[in-house]
Order: C-alpha cells, then structure tokens, then sequence
C-alpha cells in the first residue's frame, strides 16, 4: 500500500493548544501520529510546517442531488465545493423526492458513485406512517439519518405519526433528522400576512419565530425521550430553539443539534440587502439569537454545525413574492473556514471545539466515529491540512457550487485548507482540484467498527 508521510503538522490537543506531530498514512487509513517518524519508506512526504492538521470536515445536512434539480447542484460539483472547503464526508439531505425505498436511495447513490469526490452518505425521507414501513430495507442497505418534518409541505397525515416515526427509527439503531418547527404558529402567521398584503423578503422570517422552534423542539423531546429514541435537530436558528434543546439535554434526551453558518452570521437586517436571495426555512432572526447560537456551540448545547446546502439559480429568487420564491442558499464551501474564522479566530470557540463542532460531533452522531471524525491510529485518513494564514474575501467567482451567487460576497475569510485528503487520496493539492479521486457511501461503516 502507498505510504506518505505530513510531517510536522499543528495537531490541536485541547483548548487553543496545538502540538507539532507527523502523521502516517499506509493506504486509505491512518497508521500512526508521531512526533519521531521513521526517516524512510514513503511514496511521498507533505511538508506541513505551519498547517494545522484536522480531521476531515462531515456535513450531515446539505442538498446536494435531486435528479429533477441538477440545475441547482449536483454529484460533482457540489462535492468539489466541499472539498475546497474542507468537507472529506458529506450527507445528501432529500429535497423534492422522497427518498423513501430502496428505488429512491439507488437512483441517488449510482450517479454518487460515479461523480462524488468526497465520501458520501445518503438520509432517507421525509418519512411519516406510509413511508415508514420501508425503513427496515433503507437501513440495511445503509441509511443512518430519516429526515422527519413537525411542519407543511412534509410532514406526516397525523400528529401520531411522529412518535411512529421516531419510535421505529429508533428501533432500527439509526436517528431520525427532525426540521421542528410548530406548524400552528407558522400557519396562522402565514394566513395574516398573507391577507394583509404582505409579501416582502421580511414577511416569510417574520412569520416563522423562534418560539415555533422551540415549541416543536419541545414536543418531539418529549416523545424520544418515552420512546429512548435518539433525535437530531436539524438547523437551530434561534436562542429559543437552542433553549429547548437545552432543556431537552438535561431531562435525559437522546438529543442533538446542529446549527448552520447562516444563522451564525446573518440578522434580519441582512435581509435588508439581500431579499430573497437570503429566503431560508428556518428564517433568520435577531441579533441576540445570532449571539445565543455562539454561546450554545460554545458551551455544548448545540453540537454541530451543518450546511443545509440548497442552492438555486437566480430567477428561482428574485422578482418573484416571497411565498413563491426558493428557500435556500449554497453554504458548503465557505462554511468551516467561516467557523474558523468567526468563531476560532474571533474567540467565540476554541480550536478544539471547532474540531468537535465540524468533525468529531457529526461523526459520533451518525454512528462513524472513530473510523470518521479522528485522526487516531486505525481512523480513515481523511484529513484537511488548514493554512491558518490563508485568507481572501468571498465572491461567487472563487467558489465552485453551480450557481453564479453567494450571500456571503464580500466576507473576508480565513483557514482554507491548502490540502484534502480524502481516503488517503489527495482531492484538493495546493488549493487545486485533483482528478480522477471518488468517495465512498459511507452506510456500512458503523457495522464494518
């Protein structure tokens, strides 16, 4: 097997501490972490002086294929844009299908094997009490994540079938992704603004609180905590959301949570700027919910950070009323080193949490760790090497997902990595794009432990 050798690389072990290390690789796997390395016997010696060594990023929520949407994104290019970002691991969120049997899943995880460069996972859904019957097959043919929704367009028939949801993906061993949001709130403030005349960019953030989160969050904690299911909340958007999670945690729940960069940077005043380029579900909320998700990351109540990749072209946003208008924005590329940046480099978390938020965490979630999320002896060697220096100013023109737009133009971000490593392989080399490298669907990894 080839073997090669990143020498002296900024290891994070705690905190903001870092010790200088060199890491083997022998194959697809890491073979050991050692500050003396053998002098010889490699195919190929990375210098990382001044680069810190990270377990490969995991995104366990972006919608990255729909085979009636490949205008939006597809395979391979939203997979290369996680890979300049970072992402060695990504999980494929449904968007219009249903990925709901095991026709579904192989029409997503056939064009995956041909184009992903990244490792890849696949989340079934949206499941409600029809669906669920399939869950059985989705799991053995590895599916981990079943996306479950408390609200309209997709959520079950009946209130009853969330705790059927939720108690049988828990029987199966895997975790049911929840979008929460309480859809009598939202209904009913959709309904007012809408008679009133209201169809402004604010109108769809104003409708949907962070009370309506946490109102959700609540009630599915409640059922999984009966059943001793485990539960993911998908997209914290607000301290409210980050509350109920909280209260979740300490009365026992198998809970967790991630939140996404969009609700780490932006406030309704952005959408001031932006219109319905800015239009995502959860909406955006204030200031002092931007400030409660840091302090939720920080101090463990949220545990992850995630993309919700969903991008869409312009004309699907703009000049249109904000209740016809695509809710989304493309995020996968430019998420972790904003995490970096806003949060490591500006203090809000340390350098080890920014490691658990972005690799270890979502990999426990899903069941990968050690194998995912680990730069252990015996982990895969998926590893992004992060030139802390290397910063630039985003813009649409610098990043690789389809479509020609970014709300985040103009940022100035910081902690690209230079490499990725990706089973092994090198996929990004000195900020370029290697070709020829696939991914792996990563479904049979918790069985294979």
């Amino acid at each position: 097997m080839p073997r090669i050798l990143i020498r002296d690389a900024s290891i994070p072990v705690g905190g903001n501490d870092v010790v200088e290390a060199s890491i083997i690789i022998s194959g697809d796997r890491i073979e050991a972490v050692t500050k003396n390395p053998p002098g010889d016997g490699y195919d190929e010696v990375i210098n990382a002086r001044g680069l810190i060594a990270v377990p490969g990023g995991i995104d366990i929520h972006a919608h990255i294929y729909d085979p009636d949407y490949t205008h939006h994104e597809d395979w391979r290019t939203g997979t290369i844009a996680a890979a300049f970002g970072g992402v060695t691991t990504v999980f494929d969120m449904p968007l219009r299908m249903y990925v709901e049997d095991l026709e579904s899943l192989k029409k997503k995880v056939e064009v995956a094997e041909r184009d992903a460069v990244v490792n890849y996972g696949v989340h079934a859904g949206m499941m409600n009490e029809d669906n669920i019957r399939n869950a059985c097959d989705l799991r053995k043919a590895g599916v981990l994540g079943f996306k479950l929704f408390t609200c309209e367009p997709f959520r079950p028939r009946t209130d009853a079938g969330l705790s059927i949801v939720i108690r049988e993906v828990g029987d199966l061993g895997a975790v049911t992704m929840i979008h929460a949001e309480d859809d009598s709130i939202i209904q009913d403030l959709i309904k007012q603004f809408k008679e009133a005349g209201r169809d402004d960019p604010l109108a769809h953030h104003e409708s949907r609180p962070g009370e309506a989160e946490a109102a959700a969050i609540d009630r599915v904690a409640a059922i999984a905590r009966y059943w001793g299911a485990p539960i993911h909340i998908v997209h914290v958007a607000s301290g409210p959301a980050a509350e109920a999670v909280g209260r979740a945690k300490a009365m026992g729940t198998r809970i967790t949570a991630e939140t996404c960069p969009q609700y780490l940077i932006f406030t309704r005043k952005d959408v001031e700027k932006w219109g319905n380029l800015l239009k995502i579900t959860p909406a955006i909320k204030g200031p002092e919910d931007r400030e409660a998700l840091w302090r939720a990351l920080a101090d463990g109540t949220i545990d992850a950070v995630a993309s919700d990749h969903a991008p869409s072209p312009r004309d699907e946003k703009v000049g249109l009323s904000v209740w016809d208008a695509w809710g989304g924005i493309p995020t996968i590329e430019n998420m972790f080193p904003m995490v970096f940046t806003m949060g490591f480099k500006e203090g809000r978390i340390t350098l080890q949490r920014y490691v658990e938020v972005t690799s270890e965490n979502p990999a426990k979630i899903m069941g990968l760790w050690p194998r995912k999320g680990s730069l252990q002896p015996g982990a895969d060697a998926d590893i992004a090497l992060i030139d802390p220096d290397h910063c630039f100013k985003l813009s649409a023109d610098k990043l690789h997902h389809k479509v020609d737009w970014t709300p985040y133009e103009g940022m100035e971000v910081c902690g690209w990595p230079r490499h990725v490593l990706v089973n092994g392989e090198f996929v990004i080399r000195d900020r370029e794009l290697v070709e020829g490298v696939r991914g792996r669907f990563v479904g049979a990894i918790r069985e294979m432990r």
